[in-house]
């Protein structure tokens, strides 16, 4: 978590430093700066808690017809271009502030198929994005609610019985 904390105190460093010429850019040079803070982003280490505990049905189901050969994505909850804008635009960011955001809500992520991944881009474009919810939603995908490391761990292996569980979960039964 040291690493994490680091990673977010020299990125709120960075962020807070290029501000002013984010703020008198025209729009193409804000979205490259906005592109350049998303990148960073990218190397800041998951947080210990990066998994919210949802996985998508689909994701669920290509485990449990793969029998543990199905690939996931790891899908962060907020895109990293549109983190890059609220973190530009915040006017308090400082180190803790960006380690609390980063570990608590925008290192956050999900687990869903790399086709979901794909299809969930097009909502979580700056200029569309509105909230993971909705993005999710707009995508069709369904999160189902795991939260417990070990059972994803099953449900990685191709444990029927872990996996239809949480499908029968998803059914609300």
């Amino acid at each position: 978590m040291k690493r994490v904390e680091q990673r977010c105190a020299i990125l709120s460093e960075v962020v807070r430093s290029v501000r002013p010429v984010y703020e008198k850019s025209d729009p193409d040079q804000a979205a490259l700066i906005e592109t350049m803070i998303g990148a960073a982003i990218w190397y800041v280490p998951k947080p210990v808690n990066a998994w919210t505990g949802r996985i998508s049905i689909a994701a669920l189901q290509a485990f449990h017809r793969d029998k543990g050969t199905a690939k996931l994505s790891e899908e962060h909850v907020y895109p990293r271009k549109v983190v890059a804008r609220l973190l530009l635009k915040d006017e308090s960011l400082d180190q803790r502030s960006m380690f609390v955001s980063f570990t608590e809500k925008y290192g956050r992520l999900h687990y869903i198929t790399p086709q979901e991944n794909k299809a969930v881009q097009t909502f979580q474009r700056v200029d569309r994005f509105t909230t993971p919810d909705e993005a999710y939603q707009k995508a069709g995908i369904v999160l189902v609610e795991v939260g417990d490391a070990e059972a994803l761990r099953e449900i990685k292996k191709g444990n029927r019985a872990i996996i239809e569980r949480y499908l029968e979960q998803a059914r609300g039964g």
